[in-house]
């Protein structure tokens, strides 16, 4: 009986110090789905906020100061605003990312003027992509210009250059090292291993090109020749007198499009030109274009000078009746084949389009 009375009083105390750990338990509990409705509450509440606060504009300011910093029109400025409203466009990056920007609002500003195309309204529409286009062809040659070189300083060391002598001749050389106060160069050498040294004190010609692909021709002074180990360096001073050489009008893209061509000849009449087309077509491939040029591969033998009509397909859309000049004509390795590279004179708008679409990558049916 004392046994059995000493046990429950051993329980009974064990119980009592379980009910504050079951009371903390169920206060846990409680207050975890007290917060539970709490946050979904709180949610809501941001939701309803967001839901009731105004929504994002268009910064035209911003627009129109990287616009104009870009080399855009005022009127290429309105333009783009007008289509930002007009299709509901909130942010327009001009001076981020090239592609990013191109392939993000500005792509999307094209679908939505394809989307409204009719038939009714094709000119106005194939007005409106090409107005788009050369806005596009002015941001990735303005966002070039803000980045040319001004200084010699400004070439990596490593990078390979070409020398040209005073007949002319070039000579491959690379920049061994570019500090800020002098360049080195290697010495420029002929095919029979002899090295051409220009008198120090005398101005060179340097051609450089940088990895974006935009070359430069600069006209430093030869300051000594210096050897360094088993290798003699030629030292020239830094120039500001920098020229960025040539650039392609518009983005080119390689291809390879099957097509055919006429010969074609300008004729001029009461100061307008027109163009008359051969009967007799013949094949060739066009293995890189651009909205103002490309080059054509042939087995027919065509003088520069020369005009042509070019017919073919692109991303299943037909092009033709496009009149191009023949700018260089030379024979490829294979001395059968002819390379033609054509600037173009005359072509309609939407054949201007179709291939800018493509050069972008604006393609339906991308």
């Amino acid at each position: 009986m004392l046994i059995l009375q000493a046990g429950s009083a051993i329980a009974m105390r064990q119980n009592t110090k379980l009910i504050p750990i079951a009371l903390l338990v169920l206060a846990l509990l409680a207050l975890l789905i007290v917060l539970r409705y709490a946050l979904a509450a709180l949610v809501s509440f941001y939701k309803e906020t967001a839901r009731k606060k105004p929504g994002r504009v268009l910064d035209v300011g911003l627009l129109k100061n990287n616009g104009k910093k870009l080399g855009l029109t005022g009127e290429e400025i309105a333009f783009l605003i007008d289509l930002c409203k007009t299709y509901k466009i909130k942010d327009l990056p001009l001076l981020a990312e090239t592609e990013q920007c191109i392939a993000g609002p500005l792509k999307t500003l094209y679908k939505n003027i394809c989307a409204q195309e009719n038939s009714a309204e094709e000119a106005h529409t194939e007005e409106k992509k090409l107005r788009l286009f050369i806005i596009i062809h002015k941001i990735e040659n303005g966002k070039r210009n803000l980045t040319m070189v001004t200084n010699s300083t400004a070439f990596p060391a490593g990078l390979p250059a070409t020398y040209t002598d005073e007949s002319g001749g070039n000579y491959h050389v690379v920049i061994i090292e570019n500090t800020d106060a002098e360049m080195i160069i290697s010495i420029p050498q002929k095919k029979d291993g002899s090295k051409v040294k220009p008198h120090p004190l005398s101005k060179i010609s340097l051609t450089i090109q940088l990895k974006n692909g935009i070359a430069y021709r600069i006209f430093p002074r030869i300051v000594r020749y210096q050897q360094r180990k088993d290798f003699e360096e030629m030292v020239v001073t830094h120039t500001k007198n920098i020229k960025p050489m040539l650039q392609r009008r518009f983005k080119r893209v390689p291809v390879t499009l099957r097509c055919s061509f006429c010969a074609a000849k300008e004729i001029e009449d009461g100061g307008t030109k027109r163009y008359t087309v051969s009967e007799n077509s013949y094949p060739g491939i066009i293995s890189d274009i651009s909205a103002g040029g490309c080059k054509l591969r042939t087995a027919i033998p065509i003088r520069e000078g020369r005009y042509i009509q070019i017919s073919t397909d692109i991303a299943g859309k037909r092009i033709d009746s496009i009149i191009g000049v023949v700018v260089k004509s030379k024979k490829d390795v294979d001395g059968k084949t002819t390379v033609l590279h054509m600037r173009f004179v005359r072509m309609a708008k939407k054949a201007r389009n179709i291939i800018f679409a493509s050069v972008y990558n604006y393609d339906d049916s991308k």
